[in-house]
């Protein structure tokens, strides 16, 4: 009865649930990148392939769209929008199947996660953040999918579509949008193609908020076991357990938050760039035309970068006190000499800068939310002088 219990609560606390959301959607826009088949078995490779090909000849499409029509502002802004965003999926798409075996691997490592059997606090600790986990998937599916139908029904409600208004910057080549049936073909298109990009998106970001949580779970782990050392000096046993086990996960999770950063740094970076690109040229569209479809774009960038810098934040404070933990803690107590090298190994790995690095130049953060918000308003300023 017991163990039936306690394997209960394990799939209760489990991160197994917020995993198979975000791959129903990886499944659903045909791209399992985190499948063991991917680019081996035929079908998966050719449908692989097949979105490589339409995310090239779609920048293209965009290009010539915005050169033909260069002449209307509103189009040229919505194709530097549209152009930014395939870019980036196609940047982000790559660089994530690129280290698809090391992102397998550590899915594999926060799946296993057991921590949650080891005590009642334990469980408390990991079902705070598993449920942090949902939380941030839910508000990242509901952005994107928001975002995706404010575009497509902006003509609708503006009465663009009697204007032959298209949601985004790019159409059919040499073919006028403009005229019947052109119109109702490429805004079918568009319908098709914004739902895939906001599918894969959220099938994209999935694997980031599980890490983060689990990284930010084992650290309040930790420093609640460090508040233990030297509580009981004389249960030489207990204390020499609780240090083991302190020392375990310490190493082990200082291994995953290094490959986790290792893993993003370059896409991260990516992101970040493309989020100030969107967010200048989306204030500056809706600043230069009150009615136009780019609240929607604005909207979801800065609730994409500020929740990527909340994870990453998460992650920074929690080291930070996890640092404090190690030297606050009545280590003192202890007069075992290996027990005492343990503890100042953890204080000066605990030195380092725990976090999720933007290409090597920092950390999200909430400073890197402010300075991606004050560089967009910056690029924003320049545009307004440059047209006046």
């Amino acid at each position: 009865m017991f163990s039936l219990g306690k394997s209960h609560q394990y799939l209760e606390l489990s991160y197994n649930r917020i995993y198979e959301v975000f791959h129903w959607f990886l499944k659903i826009s045909l791209l399992r990148i985190f499948d063991d088949d991917f680019l081996v078995a035929p079908v998966p490779t050719t449908l692989f392939q097949f979105h490589e090909t339409e995310l090239v000849v779609s920048l293209g499409v965009i290009l010539l769209h915005a050169y033909c029509y260069r002449n209307d502002l509103d189009t040229i802004i919505l194709s530097v929008s549209a152009f930014v965003s395939a870019f980036e999926l196609m940047l982000k798409i790559n660089g994530m199947v690129y280290r698809r075996k090391q992102i397998a691997a550590m899915l594999r490592t926060v799946l296993s996660d057991r921590s949650s059997l080891n005590g009642p606090i334990e469980a408390v600790i990991c079902g705070k953040y598993q449920r942090l986990a949902r939380k941030l998937l839910l508000v990242t599916i509901l952005s994107y999918l928001t975002t995706g139908a404010m575009l497509l029904i902006y003509p609708v409600v503006s009465g663009g579509l009697a204007d032959r208004t298209l949601p985004l910057g790019y159409s059919i080549p040499f073919a006028d949008y403009r005229t019947h049936p052109w119109y109702l073909i490429n805004y079918l298109l568009q319908i098709v193609q914004v739902q895939w990009v906001a599918l894969v998106f959220v099938g994209l970001d999935g694997p980031f908020y599980l890490f983060v949580c689990y990284s930010a779970s084992q650290l309040e782990i930790l420093i609640v076991y460090l508040r233990q050392i030297g509580e009981s000096p004389d249960n030489v046993q207990e204390q020499r357990r609780l240090m083991r086990k302190v020392f375990e996960i310490h190493t082990g999770l200082s291994q995953f938050v290094a490959r986790c950063s290792s893993i993003y740094r370059e896409v991260y970076l990516m992101q970040v760039l493309c989020s100030i690109v969107h967010i200048c040229v989306s204030l500056f569209h809706i600043q230069i035309k009150f009615k136009n479809g780019s609240y929607g774009m604005l909207l979801t960038n800065v609730n994409k970068i500020w929740l990527f810098c909340y994870c990453g934040e998460l992650v920074v404070s929690k080291a930070a006190e996890f640092s404090t933990g190690v030297y606050a803690n009545q280590w003192y107590r202890l007069w075992n000499r290996r027990d005492l090298q343990d503890i100042l190994f953890m204080l000066r790995n605990a030195q380092r800068n725990y976090g999720f690095s933007i290409g090597g130049f920092g950390f999200l953060s909430f400073a890197t939310f402010t300075a991606v918000m004050k560089t967009a308003y910056s690029c924003n300023a320049f545009l307004h002088r440059v047209m006046n």
